[in-house]
């Protein structure tokens, strides 16, 4: 247990150096005589605490009143020593480390399918195209009843998944209820090699504009993002729309790998800072663009846009290779790099900071609150300035050149898609009324759909009722107004009759006005598009496939319109990048 404790010590304070040179070769396991010969530090301080942290955990495991996980108390010693540090440097395993895994590989041991509940019942949303899932024939839609010999009634997300996934080679067998044909169905599955799409979508509008989605930055981003690059580029593109929203980052190398593409050769795309000099860096494009610089760009951002999504976004304002489109990014301006302790936990440490070609840190206010990790500029003078001579803000995030929010879903709508109901009628519907592509939302469908909500009940909130809760449980405290006012002799006599309190009366006609208003949701003109466009969605997935449901949805996207209709008036979008002029103020001349 000695080794243990000081195998402990030795991760606390040069582990992360040590594997940082070594991270080329193998992991080997350190031996004791290896340890016993490092010096744990200069400091006397450091090395009082070091004995009195090794003394705690032998009073522990000799003291305590039950016997101990050991290994336990020491992963959590490790996950203790990161938290006086920033939120991005962490200890990983389980789960955690697999997820960093499929990040780093760009795939995952699996059937290929992404799982959602509604109502409660793990359902497939998508099967991925050329997975064992596809190829067996599971749909969107189908739900999942049993997983081998498990059933799913009850079960988290979380714990499906962990189910489905497995050794490649290995079978599961997944029990799908299928609402079209009602019937269940055991499909055998070999578990194989997934590859993960994190560039799910591109295309051409008949205008000539491309649009491409990142998900996210893993392995095979960067590569999908060619492809996808190439085939817009072939089919006459005239501009293009990078959407970048919901993106939360990823791997650092993939992001310049997409600006590589974008950006002229030889430019300044980032620089990297840390305490130690391999954590310098100055990375330039090294390549000629496959897009013409004539091609205009915007690249949309909102406030999950993160690390990776912030880079590009900044590295394209910067050099004012395109325009920024939605709302203000996260903040994510530092570097992880990661440190395999053993096959099964990883050490995620925060390295360096990263600035854009202007010399931006965009790094948000950290958690500590003492603005350690923002250089300070997360102040409101933290100015630079774009290659064109434009000013942009430095801390808190990528600030757009055209701000503007997505439209908001309607309550009501918003509801419906919680519920799952979009996606449980197209499961159904479209198979039994043999609906093919291009999907045409006819009055008989939206009727229809009407019929199928009867058996929902949909949770939702207009707005004012949550303030008008409120204000019954506050006037029921009121104890002046707890008193029955309906008093009448007549009243009296019909004691059978309940009597109306003071704060009844005073609600009543609320309450009246948002019953019937509840009663019209479903007609109102203000949600028939968007109920319509849900269906769209839905009933393309099921017909089409994931690529023409993200095709679909921007219809109704006013972020992505606005963004093609800046590209398509180049004096608007060539206006964007004119410095704006410095105002002077002058004391006022008295004659």
């Amino acid at each position: 247990m000695q080794l243990m404790i000081k195998w402990f010590i030795f991760i606390l304070i040069f582990l992360i150096p040590v594997i940082g040179q070594e991270k080329k070769k193998k992991s080997k396991s350190i031996s004791s005589k290896k340890i016993n010969k490092l010096e744990f530090s200069n400091d006397q301080n450091t090395q009082d605490y070091l004995d009195m942290l090794e003394t705690a955990f032998y009073r522990v495991r000799e003291s305590y009143v039950d016997s101990i996980n050991e290994s336990e108390i020491i992963k959590a010693g490790i996950k203790g020593m990161m938290k006086p540090l920033d939120p991005y440097t962490r200890f990983l395993s389980g789960s955690s480390k697999d997820r960093l895994d499929m990040l780093r590989t760009g795939k995952y041991g699996g059937v290929g399918i992404q799982i959602g509940l509604r109502r409660d019942t793990l359902t497939v949303l998508t099967p991925f195209e050329d997975s064992p899932a596809y190829t067996e024939g599971i749909q969107s839609g189908d739900q999942i009843l049993m997983i081998d010999s498990v059933k799913t009634k009850g079960m988290s997300l979380k714990d499906a998944s962990e189910l489905i996934k497995g050794e490649l080679g290995s079978v599961v067998v997944l029990t799908i209820y299928r609402p079209s044909s009602r019937i269940k169905i055991p499909f055998e599955l070999t578990r194989a090699d997934i590859i993960i799409k994190h560039v799910p979508y591109w295309g051409v509008d008949e205008n000539g504009i491309g649009y491409i989605r990142i998900t996210k930055f893993s392995k095979n981003t960067a590569k999908d993002f060619s492809t996808g690059l190439q085939e817009m580029i072939d089919d006459e593109l005239k501009g293009l729309v990078i959407d970048l929203r919901g993106n939360s980052g990823g791997l650092l190398k993939n992001s310049i790998n997409i600006l590589d593409k974008l950006t002229d050769r030889g430019i300044n795309l980032l620089n990297t800072r840390g305490r130690i000099p391999k954590s310098n860096r100055k990375m330039n494009s090294r390549r000629a663009p496959m897009l013409s610089p004539e091609i205009p760009i915007a690249v949309l951002i909102n406030r999950s846009s993160a690390s990776a999504s912030e880079i590009v976004s900044g590295v394209i304002q910067d050099l004012d290779r395109g325009i920024i489109v939605g709302e203000k990014s996260f903040g994510k301006g530092l570097v992880q790099s990661m440190y395999n302790l053993n096959d099964t936990t990883t050490l995620k440490v925060t390295t360096a900071k990263y600035y854009t070609p202007s010399g931006r840190l965009i790094q948000k206010e950290d958690y500590l609150n003492n603005g350690f990790l923002t250089d300070g500029l997360d102040k409101k003078d933290s100015l630079f300035t774009t290659r064109g001579g434009r000013t942009v803000k430095g801390g808190g995030g990528i600030t757009p050149d055209v701000e503007i929010k997505r439209n908001s879903l309607p309550p009501y709508v918003q509801g419906l898609w919680r519920e799952g109901v979009f996606l449980t009628f197209a499961a159904e519907y479209v198979p039994m009324n043999k609906i093919e592509s291009p999907i045409n939302i006819t009055d008989k469908i939206y009727r229809d759909f009407e019929i199928f909500l009867k058996e929902y009940e949909i949770n939702y909130k207009l707005p004012g009722e949550k303030n008008l809760n409120k204000l019954k449980i506050a006037l029921r405290s009121q104890d002046d107004l707890k008193k029955i006012t309906n008093t009448s002799i007549l009243s009296k006599l019909m004691f059978w009759k309940k009597s109306k309190s003071v704060i009844l009366q005073l609600t009543e006609k609320l309450d009246i006005y948002y019953k019937n208003k509840r009663e019209g949701q479903y007609w109102d003109p203000n949600n028939i598009k968007w109920v319509k466009n849900g269906l769209l969605r839905e009933m393309s997935l099921v017909v089409s496939g994931n690529r023409e449901k993200i095709r679909v949805s921007l219809i109704e996207d006013n972020v992505y319109q606005e963004a093609v209709e800046i590209l398509l008036d180049m004096n608007r979008y060539y206006d964007i990048f004119e410095p704006v002029a410095e105002t002077v103020e002058t004391e006022p001349v008295t004659e």
